[in-house]
């Protein structure tokens, strides 16, 4: 299977090439066949020093080996303050959505690298008292892929949300219910949000944000849901849990670390049977009472665990402690605001979409 870049100039040689690429039925077969044998890693790098935001595309092999820099198309927006970062919302199926609080018009940006096609949705309405809080996935059933907003009244913190959902293949922004029971409903937006097996995953608290749980949104229904975190994070705070999949099971990673001091601690359970919460194993549970590891971002099929350090290096440990600093990131020396890491899969999705400013 050819490169999306490569289909793309394709498309141009006849008519047939161009119905044959352009069908709906093109995208989903091009996506699971050329990525199934192509594992990649993308590595987003705010450079706090450069003013620019940085992507590269990483091999899943031991050291995350670059494999070439991407072209960031976005220009970044600055204040009295500094420099405004885009809030990364999440790559999804060779989709990265990004968010700016600060755009003019509240916009969300999708944007598909490998063919560098770009997207601006405008929701449908803004006042500067909400609180936003998004998501974004995909729906196979469909072959859409979907954003959800949520907007909360800081005024009122006891009412549900005010909840939209946007279809990249209608264009339209509609309204959704949240449900009126539902005990944590207060989604927390400096928290990772996780799509799998057809759903996004938030966290979420109650409004003591003294209980914890796992909000979720089934994309091909637009139904909410909720799955109850391992026993033992329940009644924690939210500080320090991040959601993250591992191989093929929706994953919980804990970590308690003491810059201080510079232990760290980390434990990592996996639910085996999805939404059966007596299924949740603790895979990983390691102690390091001299070394702060750094942040967790994931951990890998092998079992090293990759960490923003406190430098926001991007680094892999393996259950040694031993240390691999991922190159190919930014130079060194550069000083950085943030790093991340997420699934690359190169696509065909936003080939013939359009800007999204309507409403249902």
């Amino acid at each position: 299977m050819l490169p999306s870049k490569s289909l793309i100039r394709f498309r141009s040689v006849c008519k047939s090439w161009h119905s044959l690429i352009s069908s709906p039925e093109f995208s989903p077969t091009h996506l699971h066949n050329f990525n199934k044998f192509n594992s990649r890693n993308l590595v987003r790098c705010c450079l706090w020093t450069e003013k620019k935001e940085v992507y590269t595309v990483h091999h899943d092999d031991q050291h995350l080996t670059l494999d070439a820099p991407i072209d960031f198309p976005f220009n970044l927006l600055r204040d009295e303050y500094g420099t405004i970062f885009f809030t990364l919302i999440a790559c999804c199926k060779g989709v990265v959505c990004l968010y700016n609080e600060r755009s003019p018009k509240n916009e969300i940006l999708l944007w598909n690298p490998s063919i560098r096609r770009k997207v601006t949705l405008t929701p449908r309405s803004y006042r500067s008292e909400l609180t936003l809080v998004f998501g974004f996935g995909y729906c196979a059933n469909s072959n859409d892929y979907k954003v959800v907003r949520f907007a909360y009244d800081r005024s009122n913190l006891i009412d549900r949300p005010e909840v939209e959902i946007y279809s990249v293949k209608t264009a339209i922004w509609k309204p959704i219910g949240f449900p009126q029971d539902s005990m944590c409903y207060h989604i927390l937006s400096d928290c990772s949000q996780v799509f799998f097996n057809g759903s996004i995953h938030w966290l979420a608290t109650d409004l003591g944000v003294s209980h914890c749980s796992i909000l979720t949104m089934d994309l091909s229904t637009n139904l909410f849901g909720e799955i109850q975190l391992p026993e033992y994070l329940v009644n924690y705070s939210s500080m320090g849990v991040t959601l993250t999949v591992v191989g093929d099971s929706l994953g919980v990673i804990y970590s308690n670390r003491c810059t201080v001091v510079g232990s760290s601690t980390y434990k990592i359970w996996v639910m085996k049977e999805y939404k059966k919460p007596a299924s949740w194993t603790l895979i990983y549970d390691v102690h390091y009472p001299d070394t702060d590891l750094g942040r967790p971002l994931k951990l890998r099929h092998n079992g090293d665990l990759v960490t923003e350090s406190r430098r926001c290096n991007l680094s892999i440990y393996n259950r040694e402690a031993r240390c691999y600093t991922v190159d190919g990131c930014c130079s060194k020396g550069v000083k950085l605001w943030s790093i991340s890491i997420d699934k690359y899969e190169e696509s065909l999705a936003l080939l013939d979409a359009s800007d999204g400013n309507n409403e249902e």
